[in-house]
């Protein structure tokens, strides 16, 4: 129900204007215009209280006299008559309105108070609303124009969603006269209800929208926005800016990857790991919604140019090497068709230089030969005018021209009124085009960028298989002693106990209180040794001198004691001095010292730093960020995007370190983070690596009070694969069957599952015909979001590998308390028990998610599913709204 009330917002089929008016340039005058001119087809009805009529209707005085329940209200009253607004419209039964008025949190304490009682309000009747001071609903598909906004957008399949209503009035006024359009647009206002995560819900279904773009000033529940955004990006392609890129950064200058690793440095990794693309500045955002409004998509960063001048084609080549895309080189084939093609005196390569003089065919043919070749992903042409070109001629070539293997064309036809009839040829024909061979390029190389981040999309990390699993009750006590203690940070060796209870090497720390106690810690580790001053207040030990190296013998060790303490004493005179630590030297050759960090961000909860490491870090400031669960895919992607990662290859005759060893530090830390919530920072450096392995040899965990969650991994922003689901069964007559929560990769066996299908199978499961299913769909089956949905599959070995023969699946609805589930079982698996089995699965691990309530709807004479149902405990009845339909539903919990 919240989820149709929510819809109902972006299509109504009729709209009330609470504070109509016919007052030239006012709010209610512009609203009621644009609803008049967008050629919405519903009913719109007007109310005010001092007024009889308006445009020729009936303005009526409150939302009460209305003769029919509008499915949406538009309201642009004072602030303080809102909440009193909206109480009317529950009255009247309106399921959800679109609140355009300011004056709510932004304005002060009254302001916070007022949307305090307008939810309360909305809440006790059910009513969603957007906003307030939203500008507004644009769907161009039905005419549908509820806002403010000077401009009406042409019609498009690019959505906008924006937390800035001037955001949104600029970029409609960009948009026009560049023949960019929308399908819809939503001004979120202050987002008081209904959330980011529940307008990209609707869109990802929608059929009218092609690819959303997303304006961010804020995020509150991350989880949820997660949640939605990687559903969307799934099928969708998804462009993001953020406002705010520079606030401080995570912590404080205690702590190493605090100072390097800020809000923003989180929200970017957010934003690759859910398949997004992340742009920056205005500029950018209008490149990409050109780009999106043309429905293009790159599948890899190998770049071919075509230019009539040498050098606007030589500065696109150089933009495009500046942005990590690649001149292709044409293949020996291509080179020899060109030549026979193109004028002679024609250089050869990448870029293709075509001379001036050349006819449309001519510049058409050079570029269907780039895009024939193998090793091209996209073309770039660029045109200048001159007195020898035909810019008209060339447009209409390239714009007939076939596009080989679905590679994308984008242009750039430079110049001013001479060239603009070919931009709007280029335009009409959904042919990305650009008026500067930079901008051409950047859109390219944001597009790269967005296929590669579509990889990491695809990532559902397991938990690590580990010879000996991690003690991580050991590492929850150490946790749990320094909070009782009331400290923030665990000391150096409590912190390596805690690394050590998860497989992760380190060089242990031992304590010592006296200029003795040290003597005999160094002889239990073995001369020569380190010393480091222990104290819960220096963050920093070089800062005051607290770092001994290479003490070869006992008197070294004494001596070095007394020092120690007092210079740390001078240094700091405010500290707690609790004596040293006492270390094994690491003596290692080619030794490259990195760091692994841990920051809690407030929004997206823990996220992992990597880059190079040593007393330098705040000055080198080589860090790279991802957010947890982690594998190794996501491992080597965060290590790539690092100095570290070249640090890490044969150097200056050293040979390459061992980059596994810290592929598996990095996969330990991620598994730490995601089963101890009570990390809250972390400082791995230096992490040491060398040819023979990595070991940690400083390490600092800061830790934190987490309330008790109600389901694991509450603290992270990407609920992790869960491989606890995972099962054997035994059917009837030995056969064994392996259920499992689904994976992306996975998408084969379950195409080829369903394609095995009867027609009366797919009929039951789907209640409609299905052909094939769609590269969205299958998408949609195995790219899943745990947090939100699950789907078990029933597999079987084969000679040929696994064999799908049964999945069954729940979905979460948007009051994250119901779930709705369907079930298939292959023909040939059917009155085995084996959809008893599963389903029975299902259940109980939606029982252990804290759901409430399971639902899911059969055709009446799908009697085997009815029955199955009432075995399990389901009440059913007959759909209200369709006799031919039965309703079946579990309560999961006991009341109490």
């Amino acid at each position: 129900m919240t989820a149709k009330r929510v819809a109902a917002l972006f299509k109504p089929a009729s709209i009330v204007v609470v504070g109509a008016s016919d007052s030239k340039g006012s709010l209610g005058e512009i609203t009621c215009r644009n609803l008049a001119e967008g050629g919405f087809g519903g009913a719109v009805y007007y109310v005010h209280p001092r007024r009889t009529s308006l445009r020729g209707h009936t303005v009526y005085p409150s939302v009460l006299d209305l003769p029919v329940v509008p499915d949406v209200a538009v309201i642009l009253t004072p602030a303080h008559t809102v909440p009193g607004v909206v109480d009317e419209c529950g009255r009247k039964g309106v399921r959800a309105a679109i609140i355009v008025s300011a004056g709510f949190r932004e304005g002060g304490p009254e302001g916070a108070r007022l949307e305090e009682e307008l939810l309360r309000t909305a809440r006790l009747y059910g009513l969603r609303f957007l906003g307030p001071n939203s500008l507004g609903v644009i769907r161009t598909d039905t005419g549908l124009n509820a806002t403010c906004a000077p401009t009406r957008p042409d019609k498009g399949r690019l959505a906008l969603v924006s937390q800035s209503g001037a955001l949104c009035a600029a970029l409609l006024d960009w948009a026009r006269p560049r023949h960019v359009g929308f399908s819809t647009v939503i001004s979120t206002g202050i987002g008081s209800d209904v959330e980011l995560g529940e307008i990209l819900d609707y869109l990802t279904r929608d059929p009218a929208t092609d690819s959303i773009m997303l304006y961010v000033e804020g995020i509150e529940r991350a989880r949820r926005f997660m949640s939605a955004l990687r559903a969307a990006a799934r099928v969708k392609p998804v462009v993001v800016m953020k406002a705010g890129r520079h606030p401080e950064g995570i912590g404080d200058e205690a702590f190493h990857t605090g100072s390097l690793v800020g809000g923003d440095d989180v929200f970017d990794a957010a934003m690759r790991r859910a398949g997004v693309l992340r742009i920056r500045d205005f500029s950018e955002l209008y490149t990409a919604a050109a780009t999106l409004g043309a429905g293009v998509r790159v599948r890899g960063r190998r770049l071919a140019i075509v230019s009539n001048a040498g050098g606007p084609g030589l500065i696109a080549a150089d933009r495009a090497r500046d942005r990590a895309l690649q001149i292709a080189e044409l293949g020996p084939e291509a080179l020899a068709k060109l030549d026979a093609q193109l004028p002679p005196a024609v250089r050869r390569g990448n870029p293709v230089y075509v001379r001036p003089d050349v006819d449309g065919a001519q510049f058409a043919a050079a570029a269907r030969v780039c895009l024939e070749d193998p090793g091209v992903d996209a073309l770039l042409a660029v045109l200048v005018p001159h007195a020898l070109t035909d810019p008209d001629a060339i447009a209409a070539s390239l714009i007939e021209m076939p596009k080989p293997g679905r590679k994308p064309l984008f242009v750039c036809w430079m110049g001013g009124e001479a060239v603009e009839p070919c931009r709007s040829r280029f335009a009409a024909a959904r042919i990305p085009n650009y008026v500067r061979p930079e901008t051409a390029v950047d859109a390219v190389a944001a597009l790269a960028l967005y296929a590669s981040n579509q990889q990491l999309l695809l990532q559902a990390p397991e938990p690590l298989e580990l010879s000996a699993p991690p003690d991580r009750v050991r590492a929850q006590a150490i946790i749990d002693a320094a909070l009782a203690a009331d400290r923030d940070w665990l000391n150096p060796a409590e912190s390596k106990s805690v690394l050590e209870a998860f497989g992760i090497p380190v060089v242990r720390s031992l304590p010592a209180h006296s200029p003795a106690e040290a003597v005999q810690r160094a002889r239990e580790v073995g001369f020569p040794v380190a010393m480091k001053i222990l104290s819960p207040d220096i963050a920093h030990k070089t800062d005051v001198g607290g770092v001994r190296l290479n003490l070869t013998d006992p008197r070294k060790v004494r001596d070095a004691y007394d020092r120690m303490i007092a210079d740390a004493s001078r240094a700091r005179p405010d500290a707690e001095l609790q004596g040293v630590l006492i270390e094994a030297m690491y003596r290692e050759q080619n030794r490259r010292e990195l760091m692994v960090g841990v920051v809690r961000d407030p929004v997206f909860g823990p996220a992992i730093s990597f880059g190079l490491g040593g007393i330098l870090v705040e000055v080198i400031r080589d860090s790279a960020v991802a957010l947890p669960p982690l594998n190794a895919f996501l491992v080597k992607d965060l290590i790539r995007r690092t100095r570290a990662g070249q640090a890490l290859k044969p150097l200056r005759g050293a040979p390459a370190a061992d980059e596994a060893a810290v592929e598996e530090i990095l996969l330990r830390v991620s598994e730490m983070v995601c089963e101890l919530p009570g990390v809250g920072a972390m400082d791995l450096n230096p992490l040491i690596v060398t040819e023979k392995g990595a070991i940690v040899v400083d390490a600092r965990i800061g830790v934190l009070r987490t309330p008790p969650a109600p389901r694991p991994y509450e603290h992270m922003a990407i609920h992790p694969y869960p491989s606890a689901l995972r099962t054997e069964l035994t059917l009837p007559g030995g056969v064994r069957v392996t259920v499992r929560p689904i994976r992306p990769e996975d998408a084969e066996i379950e195409r080829d599952f369903v394609h095995a299908l009867s027609e009366q199978s797919k009929f039951m499961r789907f209640m409609f015909g299905l052909r094939d299913l769609t590269p969205e769909m299958l998408s949609g089956f195995t790219q899943i979001d745990y947090d939100r949905e699950l789907a078990l599959i029933a597999v079987v070995e084969t000679p040929a590998g696994e064999k799908q023969v049964g999945v069954v699946r729940y979905t979460t609805l948007p009051d994250e308390e119901t779930c709705e589930f369907a079930i298939v079982v292959a023909d040939e698996w059917q009155g085995k028990g084996l959809a008893r089995r599963i389903f029975s699965h299902l259940i109980d691990a939606a029982r252990a998610r804290r759901l409430k309530t399971m639902t899911g709807v059969t055709l009446r004479e799908n009697n085997r599913m009815i029955e199955l149902s009432r075995r399990l405990g389901f009440q059913t009845r007959t759909d209200p709204d369709d006799p031919e339909l039965v309703q079946m539903t579990l309560a999961l919990q006991r009341s109490d």
